[in-house]
């Protein structure tokens, strides 16, 4: 008896001692909620880099720290309470700056040059809070620099997981123009589908520009850019042999929206103009509504407007404005404020002849008793750049109401078939 209890005992002794290992907690740690398909994926980079390269690699995001002795604490702890070994590297972001630190093979392998290299190719996912996009990212660049240093060809990481209601992007450009409109987001009812894929058809027929609309929910480990212009290509869109033609993109994961001009596209609809009309526009604030139709229907029918524009006269730009019935209404607005001012000021001179007014003082001293000394008063706002904020992620089907824009255009450049793009987005 005392054997099997003591047997018992040591069994008891081997599994506790194994649950550490068994535990170990994700090798990324975000601010962000991550689900269980995009933790899987992240967990198998980090798997196939210390595979291929014997290094153990952890990435992490905390906005809650800024620079300083507590966040330096912090990333020293999350390495030591991870690492299996002593061949391992942390590459960490907090809200003002980031930090790298290596041991074993990692410190031969990597310089203090590769943290400025790694924090490049993350830099844009992390300043607009796209945080699993970022760590992606990392491991990618990562997987590069490794493979660079060892002298061996970089290890094949594995396909990102295939979310649910994200949009297929075929291997190679179709000979075969797509559907205009792919609502794989189910933003729009029936009827207003079938009437919008009617009126994208009709304009880029007419036109001969395509005029192509996508909805998700997820758009993967792409980002909104790059979704945009691939979509575009690779479903067989864009008229001659410059791929004349624009795509507007709707992610409902993270609320982005992106507009990808391609070929005479660039020219009409200008990241400069367009961009800046556009985000300020009733298709923007429409958009921020859930009011989908109506902006796709605002978006449709401005981009008609400026191509037309373009091709008979000369590009809409600054010194060449669009005015939209937006505009118009907001001039009849105005106009309705002024008369009402003018009839308000006759009424107001009409009662200045009736007995028993009481006029008011016309300076502020007539009312002052004693001496009273004002110096001048100034409201100063002040304004703090920031860089990163954290972010929230939110269900697809929470309300944003209109408000100010913001966006930033992509510039020209080139997609991954080679194609020149432009445009931009933001959220919404």
């Amino acid at each position: 008896m005392k054997r099997i209890f003591a047997l018992s005992f040591c069994l008891l002794l081997l599994v506790l001692s194994a649950l550490p290992c068994a535990a170990a907690s994700s090798p990324v740690r975000l601010d962000n909620e991550l689900t269980e398909q995009e933790a899987g994926y992240l967990d198998a980079l980090f798997e196939t880099v210390q595979k291929a390269y014997g290094v153990e690699a952890f990435f992490l995001i905390n906005y809650d720290y800024s620079q300083g002795d507590e966040f330096k604490a912090y990333v020293d702890e999350f390495l030591d309470a991870n690492r299996t070994g002593g061949d391992a590297m942390i590459f960490a972001v907090s809200s003002d700056n980031y930090r790298m630190i290596t041991q074993g093979k990692a410190k031969d392998l990597l310089t203090t040059d590769d943290i400025g290299t790694l924090y490049d190719a993350i830099k844009a996912s992390d300043e607009s809070g796209e945080q699993y996009t970022a760590a992606v990212q990392f491991y990618t660049a990562l997987n590069t620099l490794l493979a660079e240093r060892s002298g061996v060809a970089a290890a094949r990481l594995p396909d990102p997981p295939k979310l649910p209601g994200s949009v297929p992007i075929p291997d190679e450009i179709s000979p075969v123009r797509g559907d205009r409109l792919v609502d794989q987001a189910d933003l729009l009812n029936d009827a207003d589908e079938a009437a919008l894929q009617d009126k994208l058809d009709r304009i880029s027929e007419e036109m001969q520009f395509d005029v192509v609309i996508v909805t998700c929910e997820h758009i993967g480990s792409r980002t909104p850019m790059e979704f945009a212009d691939d979509y575009f290509d690779y479903n067989g869109f864009g008229y001659g042999e410059n791929h004349d033609g624009v795509a507007l993109l709707i992610s409902m994961a993270e609320r982005d929206w992106w507009i990808s001009t391609c070929g005479y596209g660039q020219t009409a609809l200008s990241d400069d103009y367009f961009m800046k009309y556009i985000s300020a526009s009733d298709f923007y604030y429409a958009l921020g509504n859930n009011h989908y139709i109506k902006s796709f229907n605002a978006f449709a029918d401005t981009v008609e407007d400026f191509v037309i524009e373009a091709r008979t006269d000369k590009p809409y730009s600054q010194d060449h404005k669009y005015h939209a019935w937006s505009s118009v209404r907001v001039g009849l607005v105005f106009s309705l404020v002024v008369g009402l001012a003018v009839a308000a000021g006759v009424t107001h001179s009409k009662k200045e002849h009736y007995s028993g007014y009481v006029r008011s003082k016309g300076e502020a001293g007539d009312y002052m008793v004693g001496s009273v000394n004002l110096t001048e008063q100034l409201d100063e706002f002040l304004y703090n750049k920031v860089y990163r904020t954290k972010r929230v992620k939110t269900e697809s089907s929470s309300s944003s109401s209109g408000g100010s824009s913001s966006y930033h255009s992509a510039g020209s450049h080139s997609s991954s078939s080679g194609r020149s793009h432009g445009g931009g987005g933001g959220k919404f």
